[in-house]
């Protein structure tokens, strides 16, 4: 009985810690987006509330990242597309690059190449380890979320076909 009891207290503990370290951290969609407040690379301070009412496209890449650079050019042409649309239940999108970096030089050089012409970046120097990162629980990257106009997550790691699609579908029809 008593071997009974440890070994039920164990697999207690041992599921806890699983539940801990895997899925309490994991974004669900509807989830409401975790908090956002972070110097941008123009000195502002940018916070998850200003987005309300609009779509955000929240993106996790690195300079150093070969498959994010390659994806930005994409972005790019997502933002221009969409950047003025208004939408059934959002009047607008934004677009937020999170640069998860060793060397900050580096993500100013690949902004201004990859022409990331949006206006809202911030640059973090702790990697996978950053406040930001931790919060949306990124484990690589590129990394992608949409976020509603209520700041819930509507979209996790949705590919570019995904996101067009949706973004596509949600237009306001005249």
């Amino acid at each position: 009985m008593k071997k009974l009891l440890i070994a039920t207290s164990v697999s207690v503990f041992i599921g806890y810690l699983i539940y801990y370290f895997f899925f309490k951290t994991m974004m669900v969609l509807g989830q409401q987006a975790p908090d956002i407040q972070a110097i941008g690379r123009d000195k502002q301070i940018i916070k998850l509330e200003q987005f309300r009412g609009k779509y955000l496209l929240l993106e996790f890449w690195g300079s150093w990242c070969g498959p994010c650079r390659k994806e930005n050019p994409i972005l790019v042409m997502m933002y221009e597309k969409y950047k003025t649309s208004q939408f059934k239940v959002a009047s607008g999108i934004e677009f937020l690059s999170i640069a998860l970096e060793k060397d900050k030089d580096d993500a100013e050089k690949a902004i201004l190449k990859d022409n990331l012409n949006w206006p809202h970046h911030i640059i973090e120097d702790k990697l996978l380890e950053s406040p930001t990162a931790i919060a949306y629980s990124i484990k690589s990257i590129p990394a992608k979320f949409l976020i509603g106009p209520d700041l819930r997550i509507i979209l996790s790691d949705p590919t570019i076909a995904e996101l067009d699609a949706f973004l596509a579908y949600q237009l306001k029809k005249d």
